[in-house]
């Protein structure tokens, strides 16, 4: 059974830059001609998956399998059972649908509560959330890791990414849309703001967070060194006037929410998969998703060649009715968290999709001569 190689080309593994050349079986269990294994790779990460005789992945092509065999401690309602199917199409993780709820199977383990269940079961009551019914964890190396959630499943809706994409391949405008997703985006702020401790520090302090993050993505994608200076010159820029920081969604784009027939719905709350969990769960302020929505309105417009006749004015005109929707004014800060995105998607695509690192390495230098000018 070759488990490197498989996970070398699983769609979930988060680090295809990096060559697997250790793989250490951690944890396993049998399930008829099948294994749940938590793998541990090159010494460092942790990875779940549901392994055949063959040495494939068989999690989204036999996920009842995983629901007889997932092993640990289950919280609240735990994880339903029944027929069962899988979501296709996924990256970071595996879904599960079974009857009225969505099991969520967490691929990339880290130690402590996945954000997902601990934002999630905090605010039941949004209605711009799925809420979190149960969830499984284990013990790893002493510290706890969350396996598995099941929440609310959400019927009858479009993906996001889809649905923008829609719109962009038609040169429709965008606006309405945004402007609803706005109005959802601050629903589950304030909400998670009710929920959590608010905290104000100085701007300024932020711009230095800022600064170190980009110590580490320009470790992890040396592309990025040409725009280091101009980057840190923008961070540097920034004010001591007070703002608020809580929990957010912290990786949020179209491709993280929902389109019901009514409104949108905020799914997958874990943060950005390539930063490590401890930094996902630091308070942050609400610009770095407002920043996440607005890279991701420009991702629509730029995609394809199909896509509208003028990407910069489409994504322009929908970025402007996403602010509007939530209430908010272009500012520094703002354009900030913008640029932290872009480099980050600069990092995220090189170990994910390097095909289309040229779409955040050209919105970098966009940014730049925007912020900069």
């Amino acid at each position: 059974m070759d488990l490197a190689s498989m996970l070398a080309g699983a769609r979930f593994y988060g680090a295809k830059s990096e060559a697997v050349d250790e793989v250490e079986v951690v944890r396993e269990l049998p399930v008829e001609d099948a294994r749940l294994m938590i793998l541990r790779v090159n010494g460092r990460e942790l990875y779940q998956v549901l392994v055949d005789a063959a040495g494939n992945d068989v999690l989204s092509t036999s996920p009842h399998l995983y629901l007889e065999a997932v092993f640990g401690t289950h919280h609240g309602e735990g994880l339903p059972t029944g027929e069962v199917r899988a979501i296709e199409g996924e990256q970071s993780n595996t879904s599960l649908i079974v009857g009225d709820r969505m099991v969520k199977v967490f691929r990339h383990l880290e130690a402590g509560l996945n954000p997902d269940v601990e934002l999630l079961s905090e605010i039941p009551d949004c209605p711009n959330i799925a809420p979190v019914r149960g969830w499984v964890t284990t013990e790893i190396d002493g510290a706890a890791h969350t396996l598995a959630m099941a929440q609310d499943f959400v019927p009858d809706a479009d993906d996001g990414w889809r649905f923008a994409l829609g719109f962009a391949a038609l040169d429709a405008p965008f606006g309405a849309e945004a402007s609803l997703l706005g109005e959802a985006t601050r629903a589950v702020h304030e909400a998670l703001a009710g929920a959590l401790p608010v905290e104000q520090v100085d701007a300024g302090k932020l711009g230095e967070r800022l600064s170190r993050q980009l110590d580490d993505l320009v470790a992890r994608a040396p592309v990025l060194a040409e725009f280091a200076d101009d980057a840190r010159a923008v961070y540097a820029a920034l004010t001591d006037a007070e703002t608020g920081i809580q929990r957010i969604h912290g990786d949020l784009h179209l491709g993280q929410v929902l389109r019901t027939s009514e409104s949108y719905v905020l799914i997958d709350f874990e943060g950005e998969p390539a930063r490590p969990l401890s930094a996902r769960r630091l308070p942050d302020s609400p610009l770095r998703d407002v920043a996440g929505i607005m890279r991701s309105l420009d991702y629509a417009a730029h995609f394809s060649s199909d896509g509208p006749h003028d990407p910069a004015a489409w994504a322009q005109e929908a970025q402007a009715a996403f602010l509007e929707g939530y209430g908010l004014e272009p500012g520094p800060l703002l354009d900030a968290y913008i640029l932290d995105k872009a480099l980050y998607e600069v990092v995220y695509e090189s170990d994910n999709r390097p095909d289309w690192v040229d779409i955040p390495l050209a919105a970098v230098r966009r940014i730049l001569r925007r912020v900069g000018s």
